[in-house]
């Protein structure tokens, strides 16, 4: 052997040990990152966290075929409730979309609101639209599910502030 080659010793450390350190390092790093990514996504939930709502459709106005002589735009009033279950004041505001069979109809602004830990609250939002009247296709598909005791709108609530927060119902149309 010669005296500037390496012995069998570290060669054999090279070729085995240094590609399992590298696959360890890697796995350690990966692990890291996933590990703060989640608790980032999870910084907003306390044990125990509970934000829980509620819609109720008390009116509408407008669900006529868009081709029907005097269409009007379509329009609903909805009472959403906010219950906080969280130990901290909730503020915030937020975007109101009500669609049929996936079709947007009207949206709506939630009002600025602020409920205090633990407690609820409950606002009204008006959703409306320039359209005129509902698609003629879209119109029969919910005359023919009305008859059949199944048509739901499907309301989405976007809130804002301290954190987003989406919310989805399904709510019957006649009651």
């Amino acid at each position: 052997m010669e005296p500037d080659e390496p012995s069998f010793c570290y060669r054999l450390v090279t070729a085995v040990l240094y590609p399992i350190l590298l696959c360890v390092a890697i796995l350690f790093i990966s692990a890291s990152i996933l590990g703060v990514v989640m608790v980032r996504e999870d910084s907003d939930r306390s044990p125990g966290y509970s934000m829980e709502s509620s819609v109720r459709l008390v009116g509408v106005k407008g669900l006529e075929s868009a081709l029907a002589p005097g269409a009007a735009s379509p329009a609903f009033d909805l009472l959403v409730r906010v219950d906080n279950g969280v130990n901290e004041e909730y503020c915030g505001s937020g975007d109101v979309t009500v669609s049929y069979a996936g079709v947007p109809l009207a949206r709506g602004h939630t009002p600025s609101f602020s409920v205090e830990s633990l407690a609820s609250l409950t606002f009204a939002v008006n959703a409306t639209t320039e359209a005129i009247g509902v698609p003629d296709h879209l119109f029969r598909l919910m005359s023919a599910e009305r008859r059949w005791g199944a048509a739901e709108l499907e309301v989405r609530m976007q809130l804002g502030r301290p954190c987003r927060r989406s919310f989805a119902w399904s709510v019957g149309l006649d009651g």
